[in-house]
Formats: C-alpha cells, sequence, structure tokens
C-alpha cells in the first residue's frame, strides 16, 4: 500500500473528476492525519475515516483541526492550506500567531478501496462512502 497524491486519488474515486474531487474533499474534512514516520495498519473498518499524511516544511508545526473540516485543496499540486506556527519549545513563551500555509497532502491508497469500493466499472461509486 501507498501514499497516492490527490490526482492519483480521484482517479481511483470515480470517472467522474468534479464527483471524485466531492467526494474526497468530505473524507479529508473528517481524515485522521497519520505521521510521515509511520503506515497506516490494514483495516477493514467502516468506522475507521480516510487517512491523510501532510507533510510540513521544516521549522513549523500544524496548529489546530479547523483548517481541515474545510480544507482548501490545491488539486494540481497535492496540497492543503493549514494552519502553521514555528516550532518552538512550551517554556519559550509568546510565539508567533499561526499563519495560512499551503503543504502537500497525500491519502492512503487502501482507505480508497475500502471506502469507495474497488469496482471500477461501476465507476467507482462503493455504497460505503462517507459523507
Amino acid at each position: 500500500m501507498t501514499w497516492l497524491r490527490l490526482s492519483d486519488a480521484t482517479t481511483l474515486i470515480h470517472h467522474d473528476v468534479q464527483k471524485a474531487r466531492e467526494r474526497l474533499q468530505r473524507a479529508i474534512s473528517k481524515a485522521w492525519i497519520v505521521s510521515s514516520e509511520v503506515s497506516p495498519q490494514q483495516t477493514s473498518d467502516p468506522n475507521v475515516p480516510l487517512r491523510i499524511q501532510v507533510t510540513l516544511p521544516s521549522g513549523l508545526r500544524i496548529e489546530g483541526r479547523g483548517w481541515l473540516e474545510n480544507p482548501v485543496l490545491h488539486w494540481e499540486t497535492t496540497e492543503i492550506e493549514c494552519r502553521c506556527k514555528p516550532w518552538a519549545p512550551m517554556a519559550r513563551g509568546p510565539t508567533e500567531p499561526p499563519t495560512q500555509t499551503k503543504v502537500q497532502i497525500q491519502v492512503w491508497d487502501e482507505d480508497l478501496v475500502r471506502l469507495w469500493g474497488g469496482d471500477k466499472s461501476k465507476g467507482g461509486t462503493g455504497s460505503n462512502h462517507p459523507g
């Protein structure tokens, strides 16, 4: 199993790019963020949402989850806008306010099959899709 770019993920979800993007955007809004050091475990549990990986530039950390609830996706560059702050030790005192930053995002390919089914002949419209 591997991590996929947004464009690759949409082709697996549905033959209609617009429908695929809508479904993927809804799923991303409820997604679990997985650390880049770990590969997600296999699961058939329908309660496990789409798992994503967000790659931050060095020295930044994600601020909250609000940005994920209404994801701003850049399909061609496989990026998502998120709130980030410079990393700083907790005891350091006041830090800079969060800023909107574009970061790389990828989705776990096994989740696409689990959530939308693997039958491409039916347009990838599996009945077990989120949202």
